[in-house]
This record gives C-alpha cells, structure tokens and sequence, in this order.
C-alpha cells in the first residue's frame, strides 16, 4: 500500500483533503502545460527565416527554375517528336517505295504464269503430234511394206542392175527419211519448249523468292513504323502532360508577381492626369501630346508607393511593356508584359497583352489569355481630359503618343 504525501498544515474545517496521488497528477498536468507554453514562446521567439525554414515551402509554391527546367524538358520532348515524325515519313516513303516493288513484282508473277501457261500448252501439243507422226511413220512405213501395190523387197530385188538396186533403195530411204526430219523437227521444238519451260518455272521461282523477301521486309518497315508510332504518341502525352504542368506553374508565378497584379488591377487608377507631356503638336485637327518613359516612370512608380516598387514602363512602336522583378518569395523572377492599347469608346481604352516573358521566357498562349480575360485592364481618358476627346493612343520608341481632339 502506497504512502501518502504528509500534509504541512492540519486541514481547517470545511477544507478539502485533496489525496496524495490525486495531487501528483495534477502536478504532472500542470508541468505539461508549462512546458508547452515555454516550448512555444521559444518559437515566437526565432526569427522568421528560421521558422521558414523549418516549415519548408508553402504548398503550392512554385520557382522559376522549375518551370525553366520543364521548359526545357518541353523543348526536348518536341524535338524528339519532330524526329520522330521526320522518322515515320521517311518509312512511309520506304515503306510505299517497297509495296510499289512488289506491285511490279505482282505484275511479272502474273506474266511469269500467263508465259508458263502458253509455253505448257505449247509442249503438250507438241509431244501429242510427235507422238502422232511417229503412230503415222510407222503405220505408213508398215503398210508400205507389207500391203503395197510394190512392197520394199520388190523395188529392191527388181532392180535390174546393182546401181538401179541402190537407186530404187534410196529412194525408199529418202521418203522415209523426210518423215523422220519432220518428226526431228517437232522433237526438237518439244526439246525448245522443255527448255523454256524451265527457264519460265526458274524465273517464277526467282519472282516468288523475291516477293516473299519483300513482303517480309514490308512486314517489319510496318512493325517498326508501329513501335515508332506508339513512342511518339506517348512522347505526345508527355508533352501534353508537361504542358498542362507549365501553363499550371505559369499561373502560379504570374499570381505571385505582387506589383504587376496590382499594377493591372490598377491602371486605370493610376496618376494618368500628373503626366507632363515632353512636347505637343498639331496634326491635322488632332492634338499631339509625347510622353516620355521616365515622365510615365517618375509619376507612376516614383512615388515611393511600395506596391509599384521595381516596375517600369517601356515603349517601343507598337508596343507598350511592363517589366519588372517578383518579390524573393516567387525566386525573383524577371518579368516583363508587352501589349498595345485598343479604343472602347467614350475615352476608355483598354491594354491588350501581346506577349508576357517570365525569366526572359516566353509564357503560353493560355497564361497570356488567362491574364487578358482574368483582369479588368481598362483606362477611362475621358473622366479627366474634361472637354477633350480621346482620338488615340500608341506607344513610340521612348515615348507614348496620345491624340486628342477638341
């Protein structure tokens, strides 16, 4: 049994007696509390970079150099995809190359049969009439000398001098031997016609081995165009992919940029009817007023508004840009907006961007429209030229040009 703490002093009446373990764990509570509390005082009491630091970066958060490097990526990824293509084009050309081949192969395969064909029907009609002079020779020569008005031995043995016996000998000779010339010749045009049949079913076996190499090779051009494909399709979703992640982190850098957020959403706001014109002319019945970049300068960001720090205005014909340095908490990313300004009517004009540079990058076409359609960037001229109206405004190298009329 566990001993109690002794009391220092008797308990009055009406006073409770707290017990001794009860008390310990009220000590130890309160222990906790204290040293939470001094665990946070010691936070609050580090310098903000420290706990920053500790805490790492904010979600969502993005650098320039991010987006450099995916740009980068992005560049590669198109030029392995422009070879790619290249690459498929020039299979398709190999590849059609081949199949005309083995057209014209088809074609002679086709000749090759039509000439095998003829040559065929030609030997079998041959070897039928040589078979047939030779059934006819020998009937004939049969029948001369057996059924005959004069057989062979007559004309022979009748002779009446040994030089007519070898007369009338030879000119049994002769008749038979015309028969059997006639019968060489069919035989020798049947040899003709075996040996060219040969050579036919040669060259068809030849045509047959060649279409069959082609059409393997046609077979693998088409199989490997088929892989080449497949990697380009999927280089073609990384790329996608890749570009959906670098219009993500455009947006995220533009939203960082403080003084250019403000700057947009504040033109029309701005000091425009502090600007000292350099100089003012007459065109016609239009008044020429030149505004020079350090007058728009001095009056819009030089007047310690910290807001507007680090911006400055340039013009360019044509062009009217915005450049400036992010704060360090978006990686001091240079930035610099280009547009034009278009007329709405009624003195107000409104600053189209043309082109947006982020770490002298250019930004997609998606940022750009996204800041184009997000902010309100409309000037109203006409609540200060009082009995004036705005005709035009264009920026010129070094100045920007307003005309009005009276």
């Amino acid at each position: 049994m566990r001993a109690c703490r002794p009391c220092l002093r008797r308990p009055g009446a009406g006073t409770a007696v707290i017990p001794g373990g009860l008390r310990d764990k009220m000590l130890s509570g309160k222990r906790i509390i204290v040293l939470t509390f001094l665990l946070a005082l010691c936070l609050l009491a580090l310098p903000a970079g420290r706990r920053a630091a500790g805490e790492g970066e904010a979600p969502g958060a993005v650098s320039p150099e991010d987006r450099l490097e995916a740009l980068a990526r992005q560049a590669e990824l198109e030029r392995r995809k422009g070879e790619l293509a290249a690459e498929l084009l020039d299979w398709d050309v190999k590849i059609e190359a081949a199949r005309q081949d083995q057209e014209q192969l088809l074609l002679e395969i086709q000749q090759a049969e039509r000439s095998l064909a003829g040559a065929e029907t030609s030997l079998g009609e041959s070897r039928a009439r040589l078979d047939e002079g030779m059934e006819d020779l020998g009937r004939w020569v049969n029948h001369l000398y057996r059924y005959g008005q004069i057989s062979y031995l007559e004309v022979v043995l009748e002779a009446k001098s040994f030089s007519e016996f070898v007369e009338r000998a030879g000119l049994v000779v002769t008749v038979i031997s015309a028969q059997a010339e006639l019968l060489d010749e069919v035989r020798d045009r049947a040899a003709r016609l075996e040996a060219q049949l040969e050579a036919l079913r040669q060259a068809r076996a030849l045509l047959d081995q060649k279409n069959a190499a082609l059409a393997g090779r046609i077979r693998e051009m088409d199989d490997y165009r088929a892989g080449r494909e497949v990697f380009l399709n999927e280089l073609k979703e990384q790329s996608a992919g890749l570009a959906e992640s670098i219009v993500e982190r455009e947006t995220l850098l533009f939203r960082s940029l403080d003084s250019l957020q403000y700057l947009l959403k504040h033109l029309d706001s701005l000091p425009w009817h502090n600007l000292t014109p350099d100089t003012f002319s007459l065109a016609g019945n239009k008044m020429r007023l030149e505004f020079k970049d350090q007058e728009v300068n001095r009056v819009f960001f030089g007047q310690g508004d910290p807001a507007l720090a680090g911006l400055s205005v340039h013009c360019a014909p044509g062009l009217f840009s915005i450049s400036g340095t992010a704060a360090a908490g978006a990686g001091s990313a240079d930035f610099k907006i280009e547009g034009n300004f278009e007329p709405r009517g009624r003195g107000r004009v409104s600053f189209q961007p043309g082109r947006m540079y982020l770490s002298g990058v250019p930004v997609s076409s998606e940022v750009l429209g996204f800041i184009a359609g997000e902010e309100l960037l409309e000037i109203d001229f006409g609540s200060f030229l009082q009995d004036y109206r705005l005709s035009e405004i264009r920026p010129e190298e070094g100045k920007l040009v307003v005309f009005i009329t009276g």
